[in-house]
């Protein structure tokens, strides 16, 4: 399916290319769909094989805790409090990183008194398009294996073959029922937009206007998407409702946060999407991951009396 939707762009004269992926290619199984559900081969990188190496070290790793705020001491931070299994708990550290996400760290630093945190954020907003080729017999691939980022324009186009439990929910969501049967014949092109910072997460009331901009960029982007299915043999195209891909820009840099990712209060960091201080349109993944091997050596070479930390 990437195939055939990657010669049609080609085709069209769009400069499609291959693109990056986090995959052992070794352990990569053929006609898989996993990539999306979880590898169950272990052939597609998380971040979770960071965290068995820092287990693997002595690092203590607690599941199912919900962190509510960061414990202060004047200006410094000395922990967290957490509640696991039904109860308040707190862990005691020199440095404390926060990690929970465009969403949850915003809502972490609020409890914990830096208000100003969570406002004008980006959601990189998606749309998918769908067309039926009856000649293909697929759907269990790799997704967005080439594509094209379309900077001036403001989007980014891919191929996006989806498992077919995904595919569904989002066929039923827009009333084509009559595909459900269907999503081994389905070419999908995928269009992921920039949008302008705006909106703000204040508690668990998260709001964000989504502009006639932004709308404009997924309506160009699903006329290109229309053309290249077309011209791959795809009949009968529709696309999905827009949904949010990355919540970030939540604890910028600049603002929230230094350029070595502190806060206002001494040993409190904060380390994930949330800190990308401008729009973005693109997966994050790799520029977080130089974000956190950039704060892991800045406070290793840091003057700290015990090595202990706690990330949350």
């Amino acid at each position: 399916m990437a195939k055939r939707i990657a010669s049609s762009a080609l085709d069209l004269g769009y400069n499609w290319q291959k693109l990056n992926k986090f995959i052992y290619q070794d352990k990569c199984r053929t006609k898989c769909d996993k990539c999306d559900l979880g590898c169950p081969y272990q052939a597609k990188w998380n971040a979770r094989m960071f965290v068995k190496e820092a287990t693997d070290k002595g690092a203590t790793l607690l599941d199912l805790a919900k962190v509510n705020k960061v414990i202060m001491e004047g200006k410094r931070a000395t922990g967290v409090e957490f509640t696991r299994n039904g109860k308040k708990q707190i862990a005691q550290a020199n440095n404390v990183i926060v990690a929970a996400g465009g969403i949850g760290s915003p809502q972490v630093l609020q409890n914990s008194g830096i208000k100003n945190a969570g406002a004008r954020f980006f959601y990189d907003p998606l749309i998918a398009v769908f067309g039926t080729a009856k000649d293909i017999d697929g759907g269990t691939e790799m997704p967005m294996a080439m594509g094209q980022h379309m900077i001036d324009d403001g989007y980014l186009m891919t191929d996006m073959t989806l498992p077919w439990l995904i595919y569904d929910m989002f066929t039923a969501e827009v009333g084509r029922i009559d595909k459900l049967a269907q999503h081994r014949h389905q070419l999908t092109v995928m269009i992921k937009a920039k949008d302008t910072l705006g909106g703000k997460i204040t508690g668990n009331n998260i709001r964000k206007p989504f502009t006639k901009v932004e709308r404009g960029k997924l309506m160009h982007g699903y006329e290109r998407a229309k053309k290249i299915l077309t011209n791959a043999g795809a009949k009968d195209i529709f696309k999905t409702w827009w949904i949010a891909s990355h919540p970030g820009g939540t604890c910028k840099i600049n603002d929230i946060v230094d350029s070595n990712l502190k806060t206002e209060y001494d040993n409190l960091y904060v380390c994930d999407c949330s800190v990308i201080p401008d729009e973005w349109g693109r997966p994050p993944v790799l520029s977080i991951l130089g974000l956190g091997k950039r704060l892991a050596k800045h406070l290793e070479g840091s003057k700290v009396e015990s090595r202990s930390a706690a990330s949350v």
